[in-house]
């Protein structure tokens, strides 16, 4: 499995640790006066009640440790409903248009910094870098890349620039992305055994594996008691979710099964203790189903193991039906189209959303 991002991870379920960002209950005029007294700026969360990728901001990315720690030094941060109170005045002066947007001020109230959409944590921290921080400017980076100096601090910024130009246009760059990653690629293999471990190069196994057989991702499973004590959470966390995503990516056919990587990523499982509960048991026998090529015997697996999968798993299953069955004989997909249906009484409005779409393109209704 070649193509596994860890932009996936972070959305799907990103690591939580204590020391989150400390937003404070304060008016905006407070957060001024505080952050006068602190000597800091201020950091303001413009959100709405109904924007989906601010409650994933606020469940997957400010909670982390490395983002509380970053926010919290640097800003008093505060939380603003563009749609409420003092809220709709600010988004107008602060030309808030679309949500999230992030926007850090100085005491003076001039704006250093603007972030509109959601990121992975490293991403996030490194955009704002590159905003206040004058080393950290696109130009400064070039230069002291160039002039070879190679510290973590300096290849976990240039190659996040890399990424976020990627994604600046309206399809991503891959020679951008690429160049992000034979960089951090280049970095690791100059490292000591030692410097592999260190909290300093975490970032590396954060953002820049693809897959488990990645040779940065087999190094981390090897080593992953020996890592820094401080990172240690972070990288059983990052190896459960790295093989969570692998796992459900055969589960849904977003990758071609590949029967020699599958069942490495099997027995790394049982090695790694990652189905001691049988989480994943049901998930292997519909992979095995599928992969052995008898629509009918899968939809018999299927109809007997899905009452066992997760909630997630059951999730992200109904949102890839065209996937899934898209290589089926009609009778099968008739047959899985009646099981789905079966279902829908018990989805909630959102699952029941994406599944709607899914079967459409299942019963071949779609734009119909």
């Amino acid at each position: 499995m070649k193509r596994l991002f860890f932009t996936c991870l972070w959305i799907v379920c990103a690591v939580t640790v204590m020391a989150q960002t400390d937003f404070r209950h304060l008016s905006y005029n407070e957060a001024i006066a505080a952050a006068k007294a602190e000597k800091k700026m201020v950091f303001i969360d413009f959100y709405t009640s109904w924007c989906g990728p601010c409650k994933m901001m606020m469940k997957n990315v400010f909670p982390q440790k490395s983002v509380g720690d970053y926010l919290n030094a640097r800003f008093v941060c505060i939380k603003i409903d563009a749609e409420k109170g003092e809220g709709v005045e600010l988004a107008k002066r602060y030309r808030v248009t679309a949500y999230p947007t992030f926007i850090g001020i100085d005491t003076g109230e001039k704006e250093v910094m603007r972030k509109v959409g959601a990121a992975s944590s490293d991403d996030f921290i490194a955009e704002i870098e590159r905003q206040i921080n004058p080393d950290k400017s696109p130009e400064r980076l070039k230069e002291r890349y160039e002039s070879g100096e190679r510290t973590a601090d300096l290849i976990a910024a240039y190659a996040a620039l890399k990424i976020s130009e990627s994604r600046a246009g309206r399809k991503p760059d891959e020679t951008k992305k690429q160049e992000a990653f034979r960089m951090v690629d280049d970095y690791f293999n100059g490292l000591k055994h030692a410097d592999r471990l260190a909290a300093e190069n975490l970032f590396v196994y954060t953002s820049y594996i693809e897959s488990t057989t990645d040779p940065k991702a087999r190094f981390m499973i090897t080593h992953r008691e020996k890592f820094a004590p401080e990172i240690r959470d972070d990288i059983r966390n990052l190896i459960a979710k790295l093989y969570e995503i692998q796992v459900i990516n055969y589960l849904t056919c977003r990758v071609p099964y590949n029967g020699q990587e599958y069942r490495q990523m099997k027995q790394d499982f049982q090695e790694l203790g990652l189905n001691t509960d049988g989480v994943y048991s049901p998930v292997f026998e519909l992979i095995e189903s599928h992969a052995a090529g008898d629509g009918n015997a899968y939809m018999d697996v299927l109809e007997k193991e899905y009452p066992r999968l997760s909630d997630n798993q059951k999730k992200v299953f109904l949102t890839s039906l065209s996937s899934v069955f898209g290589t089926q004989d009609e009778a099968v997909k008739k047959r899985a189209s009646r099981f789905i249906r079966s279902l829908l009484a018990d989805m909630d409005a959102n699952t029941l959303m994406w599944t709607a779409m899914e079967l459409g393109k299942l019963e071949g209704t779609m734009g119909h």
